[in-house]
């Protein structure tokens, strides 16, 4: 009995990990369940899969670079991540400047110089198309481009083809997944030492049948897989999904997931603010549209900016702050109360970071990043001019924002 034991406890560390990613970058994961309106939202490295046959995952990143008429740099705006990753060397070029574009091992290379995180929002075809163009062609497409990556509803949409698509497969994996756990207890739990010696050997003789039921489960799940492959077009140019369903016809534990599986690449690259908008909590709405809007009204300072840079990402704030706004008008938020000053957290407090919400007593006027502090309201209960209280944000800790880069 102990080398049964071994082999499912081997099955079900590979049905466990099945799906674990290691991004080479903090990046967000939104993650759906079978019953749960929202996902759950994970900001980190290693990103957890669903764990349920009719789960399904949704990565996405902050736009890695800035766009201008005049040129491009890696310095990030609008970023919805805490702490805000940063190039370790800021680079800009301007468009006339630019000849070669291509992409090694995950990163986007610009005339042979690694450049930003390759994260899907612009592909190497697409840069050497905007520089191609003129300016003012260039302006107007780079603002559809912007627009393109605000689309919650595409995104809402394209989960309900992904749900329907694989209904039949991930049903097919919960039959399975519920059958191999029964199993599982029935052989790991020596439940045939508590049963009487006719009911042992009747569940005995229909065990080969009830391996041969979930064998023929696991191949209709990766044909109706493959067949929902067909039908579900990947926005990744390159699609890895067909090796890793041929992987799960080897290996019994991955097939499991297929509705996973498939999700994976089919959502195109979106900004975190309207992946959230689709599917996250209002909380987690909240928390990125604080983090997008902070970003864009307070940048990070850095002496090594290049002036070109700095122009460039002006610009293209500029044209993200629309956008960032609509989508927070459709959370049913504002600017206003989203950055609106706290109240003192302490009896000597009176001044705050707005970027991270820090709050500093009197004798300062920058915090550790540059950023010049505000006054916080005063000590007594805000409240507003009809004499009711004032809207009111929960924010995270500071330690999930930039004070945790220091």
């Amino acid at each position: 009995m102990s080398e049964w034991i071994s082999v499912i406890a081997v099955y079900w560390t590979l049905w466990a990990i099945d799906g674990l990613k290691l991004a080479p970058r903090r990046t967000f994961a939104l993650i759906r369940g079978p019953r749960r309106f929202f996902a759950r939202l994970h900001y980190r490295r290693w990103l957890p899969p669903s764990f349920s046959p009719f789960g399904w995952r949704i990565i996405t990143s902050d736009i890695p670079l800035s766009l201008s008429p005049e040129g491009v740099t890696n310095l990030m705006s609008g970023s919805a991540g805490r702490p805000a990753e940063r190039p370790v060397s800021v680079r800009a070029w301007r468009w006339e400047e630019l000849e070669q574009v291509g992409v090694a091992k995950g990163w986007l290379y610009l005339n042979g110089q690694r450049f930003c995180p390759d994260t899907g929002h612009l592909r190497a075809p697409d840069l050497l198309a905007l520089a191609r163009l003129p300016p003012d062609h260039r302006a107007a497409r780079i603002r559809r481009l912007v627009r393109s990556w605000f689309r919650p509803g595409h995104l809402q949409r394209r989960a309900r083809v992904l749900a329907g698509r694989t209904r039949a497969a991930a049903f097919l994996n919960a039959v399975a997944l519920a059958g191999t756990c029964l199993l599982s207890i029935y052989v790991a739990g020596n439940v045939a030492d508590y049963l009487g010696e006719a009911r042992a050997a009747a569940i005995a003789g229909v065990l080969p049948w009830t391996l041969l039921a979930l064998l023929i489960l696991h191949f209709a799940g990766i044909m109706l897989g493959w067949r929902a492959l067909r039908r579900l077009r990947s926005a990744d140019p390159s699609d890895r999904r067909g090796g890793a369903l041929f992987s799960a016809l080897l290996l019994p534990p991955q097939a499991l997931k297929i509705r996973l599986l498939a999700a994976d690449g089919y959502f195109p690259a979106q900004h975190p603010l309207a992946a959230a908008l689709a599917f996250a909590r209002q909380s987690d709405r909240q928390e990125l549209g604080f983090n997008a809007l902070a970003d864009l009204r307070w940048p990070l300072a850095s002496a090594d900016t290049p002036a070109a840079a700095g122009a460039i990402t002006a610009w293209f704030s500029a044209e993200l702050e629309p956008q960032i706004q609509a989508t927070l008008h459709l959370m049913g938020l504002t600017p206003a109360t989203l950055l609106q000053a706290p109240e003192p957290d302490g009896p000597t407090s009176c001044l705050y970071c707005p970027r991270c919400r820090d709050q500093f007593t009197a004798g300062r006027s920058h915090c550790p990043h540059g950023i010049a502090l505000q006054p916080t309201l005063p000590n007594s209960s805000h409240r507003n001019d009809r004499g009711g209280e004032a809207a009111s944000c929960r924010f995270p800790s500071s330690k999930r924002r930039d004070a945790a880069s220091t």
